[in-house]
Formats: structure tokens, sequence, C-alpha cells
């Protein structure tokens, strides 16, 4: 029996090919879209936890001091009145422990008040300041200048006060200044608050923080900016200034050459050097944001001292600024003033 078998016909086909399909070039765009979106998210997200545990510490900070300035008043009986700062004794210096006024003075009946609101008191001479602060309550002052220098050197040692930072690093606020309002400004009940009523903020003008912390864990307000303020020193001047030259000017504290004359060691910029927490200040000038020094070498008379800037002073104002073209009868600049106790 032939067996007939049908021809095996082996097909040597492959099954088609797929070729491999990878991104288009708009898929890739959309993928790497949507990776920077979540990585700007997460630089936000996480640039909002180190501010917020930045602000956290800094709060914390300032609530133990403030716990342990509290503490020294009750042990050295001080009571400092409504809405003034404490300030501690500064040994090199001269200074005991003194408070001051928050805000700069206003008018509430005829008597300097600490207080927010309102517009600093402006327009006195250093005589009627002088008279106004005494009549604020028992045993208050006009602020004395060396007292203005205490304050000054606390702040300058407390880093919450550098935009860097750290004590020195960047500059220190200086308040407003840069004549946008062009005038002077109200307080905000809120410390936080320090831009208040300047249009700036952290990120921009960020120079213009009207507040300053002090190691008591206090803040004042506007005694670098907003109104430049009288103290209650005048003395007759003699060779403060550069040699020969016989108009008042604007000069850097670090200016070459420049001859404080007679002006007592306290009131200069580089007497800050042995101040525990301060380093030197040789090199320190208005980028710094101290302010700067007003200076006729020539001019004889009797001259008061008017510290801190005004609305208008730009680069010239600062915590050191010191003014000595005025008379003790007249303001020819915007004084506001402050009162001790």
């Amino acid at each position: 029996m032939q067996n007939y078998s049908k021809p095996c016909h082996v097909e040597n086909r492959r099954k088609p090919h797929k070729a491999n399909e990878g991104f288009t070039i708009i898929e890739l765009l959309i993928v790497i879209v949507v990776i920077a979106i979540l990585a700007a998210l997460s630089v936000v997200s996480f640039s909002g936890i180190q501010n917020r545990a930045r602000v956290s510490s800094r709060q914390a900070e300032i609530a133990q001091w403030k716990k342990l300035s509290e503490s020294h008043k009750i042990q050295q009986g001080i009571e400092c009145p409504h809405n003034f700062a404490f300030v501690y004794a500064n040994s090199a210096l001269g200074t005991t422990d003194f408070c001051v006024m928050k805000y700069e003075a206003k008018n509430v009946g005829g008597v300097p008040t600490s207080q927010p609101s309102g517009l600093p008191w402006n327009g006195t001479t250093q005589a009627q300041a002088a008279a106004a602060a005494n009549s604020t309550c028992a045993g208050c002052r006009l602020i004395s200048d060396i007292e203005w220098m205490a304050i000054a050197a606390d702040v300058l040692t407390v880093k919450y006060n550098w935009s860097g930072g750290d004590v020195a690093s960047g500059y220190i606020y200086s308040g407003h200044n840069d004549n946008a309002p062009a005038n002077a400004l109200a307080a905000s009940v809120d410390d936080a608050d320090g831009y208040s009523g300047t249009g700036n903020s952290e990120t921009t003008g960020a120079n213009q923080r009207r507040t300053l912390y002090l190691k008591s864990g206090d803040v004042v307000w506007d005694m670098a900016g907003n109104l430049s303020e009288w103290t209650s020193h005048a003395q007759a001047m003699s060779n403060a200034g550069i040699t020969g030259e016989s108009s008042w000017t604007w000069r850097e504290w670090t200016t070459s050459g420049l001859s404080y004359g007679n002006i007592p060691s306290y009131a200069r910029h580089n007497n800050f050097a042995g101040i525990v927490g301060l380093p030197a200040l040789s090199s320190w000038n208005s980028t710094k944001g101290i302010g700067q020094f007003h200076s006729n070498y020539s001019d004889t008379a009797v001259r008061p001292f008017i510290r801190g800037g005004t609305y208008y002073d730009g680069a010239i104002a600062g915590i050191l600024k010191l003014y000595l073209g005025s008379s003790p009868t007249g303001s020819p600049q915007p004084n506001g003033f402050r009162v001790t106790k």
C-alpha cells in the first residue's frame, strides 16, 4: 500500500517585527515640564519649611530673652512704663539699666506718649522736647546721647537685626528712609509687621525694616529711620571733620583723615570695638546700614546731637547717624524724640 503524504511546506515566515516606539518630542517636552513643575513645588515647599523653622527658632530665642529680662527687672526692682522697652546696662559705655519708649513720642494732649498710632511729635526745639519728656512720668527724661549709643550697641549685637542672619553679615536694617512715601509714618501694633506703611518687604526694599530687637527680647521702632531724634546732649564743637573744610558735609564714619575733634569717645562709631559680641567697626560704613556723620571742621558753635535717620535720608540714615548742623533753639530738619526712664 502506497503511502501518499502531502508535501510538508515549512513556512519560514517571521512574525512581523513591531518597531520600538519611543517618546515623541512633544511627549518628552511634557515630561520635562511636569518634572520642572514638581521640582519647583518641592523647592518652594522646602523653602517655606526652612522659613517657618527660622521664624520658630527666632521666636523661641527671643521669648527666652524676654523671660530672662523680666526676671532681671523683678530682681532689680525695675518697672518700665507702658510701651517702653528695657535696655540692659552697658559697662563699656557706663550706662545702667534703663527703659526707653518703644515708639517715637506722639503728642497726646501735650504729653509725650509711646504708642503705635499717630504721627511722631515733630517741630520742637531741644529744650521743648526735654521739658515735654520730663512731664511724661516721674523720673522720665529726654533720651541722652550715651543712652542712644547704648541702645545702638545693643541692637548691633543681635543677629536678627542683620540682613545676613548674623552680626555684621549684610547690613543692619535702617528703617523708613527712601522717601517713599515722602513723610513720616505711624507704627503698627504688630511687631512682626516691621515694614508697615513702607510698601516694602523682606524681598523688596528689605533694608527699610523699621523694627530692631534688643537683647532683652523687646522691640524698638524707628530708631534708624522715619524721623531723626533729639538727644539731650549739646556742646561747643572743635575740629570735627576733615582738616580745612568750612562747610557742613556728610561723611562716612570710615572716611580717611576724619577727625572727631572733641566729640566724646562714647559718641564715635569706632568706640564699640571692645563691646562683647560686636566685632571691630573699623571697616563699617553706610553700606552696613549704620548711617553717616555730619561734620564741619571749622565750626565752633554749640551743637545738639541729633540721632537716627529721616524718611528721606537714604544711605545717610542708620542707628549711628549723627547730625550736628542744628542749634538747640531750632530744628531745620524734621526731628522727633523719645523718652527714657
